[in-house]
């Protein structure tokens, strides 16, 4: 796995988050509505819901790391962007605590893109938090450093210097540091962006333009055409089938513009 220092870095600081959530005191009050194994209240971390008809395999508290004192602004995945994106998504990592119930350690888990896993005790993961830090230092580059890449030659978004695409997008136009930097933040979102055509179009006398590009926002994996009016007002989102639809109804317009000409 590759990642940049400030990868490295995210990630030992959420390993010494989950080893706080891991070594904390598991509760002794008793359950107050779980199933029948359950003896005592689930860790504040677990995301279970335990519940009185819940199957007796799941017998495991597991959770992520939403609890307070979170870390560098509360985001829990991070986008390995040295790595080759998949289909679209790029490479991640999180971080979770798991414990079964008759154990009396919890285990820290490190998730690479929901498909391959690492699990280790608490000590364990402290120990990997400390060399990965060790390394950064060791590697003598700026910890702020959140994208390896130099700015897109020419181009800009909304007035800074654009970088090329974390995603790996090849239709986006690319993101300023800020976009780059706020996504990092639990709840933001990137919006992916890559002009297709722009239409001469006249509006109220005064000449104007439809441009047509590819929009995709990071939580919805489906790309939509955007159409906006410039020297108007409003756009819209269109999915293929609304693109066909358009296409059809401009055709039938065409024909009837056409037909109604003078001497047609």
């Amino acid at each position: 796995m590759r990642c940049t220092p400030a990868e490295a870095e995210r990630l030992a600081d959420l390993l010494g988050h989950a080893v706080g959530l891991a070594e904390a005191p598991l509760p002794t009050d008793g359950a107050s509505d779980g199933p029948f194994w359950q003896d005592t209240a689930c860790p504040s971390w677990c995301e279970g819901g335990h519940l009185p008809e819940d199957a007796y395999e799941d017998r495991l508290h597991s959770g992520g790391l939403h609890s307070g004192g979170l870390p560098s602004g509360g985001r829990t995945l991070i986008d390995l962007l040295l790595e080759t994106a998949a289909e679209g998504i790029p490479e991640q990592l999180e971080v979770t605590v798991a414990q079964h119930y008759r154990s009396t350690t919890a285990r820290v888990h490190v998730i690479k893109s929901e498909q391959a896993e690492l699990r280790l005790t608490p000590a364990e993961a402290r120990t990997l938090a400390a060399h990965l830090l060790k390394l950064v230092r060791a590697a003598g580059l700026p910890v702020e450093t959140t994208w390896p890449w130099n700015p897109i030659e020419g181009m800009t978004v909304g007035g800074d210097p654009a970088f090329p695409c974390p995603h790996r997008h090849p239709w986006c136009s690319g993101h300023n540091k800020t976009e780059i930097t706020e996504y990092r933040q639990l709840g933001s979102h990137l919006l992916h962006s890559g002009p297709i055509t722009s239409i001469p179009i006249t509006t109220s006398s005064s000449p104007g333009s439809i441009d047509i590009s590819i929009n995709s926002l990071t939580d919805r994996a489906q790309p939509l055409a955007y159409l906006q009016l410039l020297g108007g007002d409003g756009g819209a989102e269109l999915d293929a089938t609304a693109i066909d639809q358009t296409i059809a109804a401009l055709q039938f317009t065409k024909k009837f513009l056409l037909e109604a000409q003078p001497g047609s």
